[in-house]
């Protein structure tokens, strides 16, 4: 990865952070895009220490905000003209919250977990596509389900968290191979992972007392467990040209959510929603 520029959402803590950790092992330059920039650059001071990585760049990111977005991506084109591998990992659950909305008027959830993704990546492509042979790694989760494309921000349904999450990570999924289908042989390979079942990001902080111990008796994995795929996903050249495909512990398997006709309609209504088309 010496040299190889990665972009890298929700990257001070949990997933994110392993994930830049083994990156920055690597020799990537890193770019870490944070809501909180003050602990954004505490982080960048830690990779440095643990890996000695010469070249991390911190840049403010909202995933939940069109706005902070966009402004993202003007401050990336200012400063980098390549981009090597774009890691969509920041995300949100909403655990016994109540629904929530953005400065735009959309769910949390979905406007972080989905929206983020689809904007970002938007935004950045010309930069990926220009750099290619270049990739985007999707994180997404074991935990995904609860898909209704008529009701994608609980407008008409009860307000869960933990359903707006795994309906999130079901649309991660839909967005990954839609994408795919649009860069076919643009040289930028498009996949999704999961860290697997239950991995102890946060994520789950505002979820019940006692769940992620509850859950915790599936599975022992650790963070390092959790941001291997992702990173052998971003470094290996086991993947060069590989695209359209899920993956869990560094291995190809089927997603259950792969339907053309719900990818191409969750895409139609996220244009709409960031006004892209």
């Amino acid at each position: 990865m010496k040299n190889k520029r990665v972009v890298i959402t929700g990257a001070t803590s949990g997933i994110g952070k392993e994930i830049a950790l083994g990156l920055g092992a690597q020799g990537a330059n890193l770019v870490l895009a944070c809501r909180d920039v003050a602990q954004g650059e505490k982080t960048a001071r830690e990779i440095q220490e643990r890996t000695r990585a010469k070249n991390i760049v911190v840049l403010h990111l909202d995933a939940a905000s069109q706005k902070s977005i966009r402004e993202f991506a003007k401050q990336f084109r200012k400063q980098f003209r390549r981009l090597d591998v774009l890691i969509n990992n920041a995300a949100m659950n909403r655990g016994a919250l109540p629904r929530a909305t953005n400065a735009e008027g959309i769910e949390l959830t979905f406007a972080t977990n989905v929206l983020g993704y689809f904007l970002l990546t938007q935004l950045l492509l010309d930069a990926l596509t220009a750099s290619a042979p270049s990739r985007i790694i999707n994180v997404a989760s074991e935990f995904a389900s609860d898909l209704d494309l008529d009701d994608l921000q609980f407008e008409r349904r009860p307000f869960v968290g933990a359903k707006a999450y795994a309906q999130s990570k079901a649309c991660d999924r839909l967005l990954t191979w839609a994408m795919a289908r649009r860069l076919k042989g643009s040289g930028v390979g498009v996949n999704a992972m999961t860290p697997g079942l239950v991995v102890d990001t946060g994520l789950y902080r505002h979820s019940p007392p006692g769940l992620v111990a509850r859950l915790r008796t599936y599975s022992d994995r650790t963070l390092a467990d959790g941001a291997d795929t992702a990173i052998w996903m971003a470094s290996s050249a086991e993947l060069e040209g590989v695209t359209n495909k899920f993956f869990v512990d560094r291995k190809q398997v089927a997603c259950e959510f792969r339907n053309r006709a719900a990818e191409e309609k969750l895409w139609r209504i996220c244009e709409q929603l960031t006004r892209t088309t």
